[in-house]
């Protein structure tokens, strides 16, 4: 006897670029891709009532954005490569942020849903780590934020700034399909030595879509494209319409990692400890 199965599979947007699709299978053909590789996430939060430890809960993984996705894969080709200090996603993604909000999490998310009122609000960095076992090595982050009120902690988000949103230069003076000119000059430059916008993403006020900063002048920014366009529909991230030449905006970091998870209750003085790790497993 044959059995004949169809694998399941799930497909990602790798925004701006396309669709890829991964399947998942019982027999594990779906997995067995010679000099294969995979990424696995997973978050879990440690509570502590006035400092005192309550216990530690698994949240199991994370799911990484399609804006976070995008901008590993895209800065292979286009990221200025600063001396100064780097600015690739993964080294500047260590900034956590928790929030109320309820809806499960989406590759679509760029930001937390409801954020915090009562200290979650404001970023905290991580102490970042590499936990070294060669053929399945993790990228660690572990931040505590601490809170001054009662707080429902439903969310978390890995962020690569501590800004969660800025009107720098808003609103535009000129709009193309791959660049906007802010106005005046409020920018600081990219170069091979500054950061400038690089690993940012811009959403206008009154187009819903967005664009992910490749380079900037003082005033000119160009946003990663497919050759036709920069600007993406922030519903389902694919390519969309330029906004207009006057309209305002919101400059926000990229989310890599969002997690939504039944509510950790918190009170002033509590804290909650988050432990992120990314393993990136070789193919051997």
């Amino acid at each position: 006897m044959i059995n004949i199965h169809t694998p399941k599979y799930k497909v990602f947007n790798i925004w701006p670029f396309g669709r890829i699709a991964v399947t998942f299978d019982r027999y594990n053909e779906g997995m067995r891709f010679p000099g294969g590789l995979q990424w696995g996430t997973n978050l879990t939060a440690s509570l502590f009532h006035k400092g005192k430890y309550q216990g530690t809960r698994d949240l199991g993984p994370g799911l990484v954005t399609d804006v976070g996705a995008t901008a590993l894969a895209n800065e292979a080709v286009v990221l200025a490569g600063v001396s100064a200090a780097p600015v690739h996603v993964l080294y500047l993604s260590n900034q956590h942020i928790s929030g109320t909000g309820a809806t499960a999490a989406s590759a679509l998310d760029h930001k937390i849903q409801t954020i915090s009122t009562n200290g979650g609000q404001t970023a905290v960095a991580g102490t970042k780590s590499w936990i070294n076992t060669m053929a399945v090595p993790k990228y660690q982050t572990v931040a505590t934020i601490a809170y001054t009120g009662t707080e429902a902690v439903t969310e978390w988000g890995l962020f690569t700034h501590a800004t969660m949103s800025t009107t720098t230069g808003s609103p535009f003076t000129a709009a193309t399909a791959t660049t906007f000119t802010a106005t005046a000059t409020p920018f600081t430059a990219s170069s091979t030595t500054v950061q400038g916008l690089q690993q940012q993403v811009v959403i206008p006020g009154t187009t819903t879509v967005m664009g992910h900063i490749q380079s900037n002048t003082t005033s000119v920014a160009t946003l990663a494209n497919n050759g036709s366009t920069g600007w993406f529909t922030v519903a389902a991230h694919t390519a969309g319409s330029t906004p207009g030449n006057t309209e305002t905006y919101t400059l926000r970091p990229i989310m890599w990692d969002h997690k939504v998870f039944s509510a950790i209750n918190v009170g002033n003085g509590d804290s909650i400890q988050f432990t992120y790790q990314l393993t990136v497993s070789s193919g051997g």
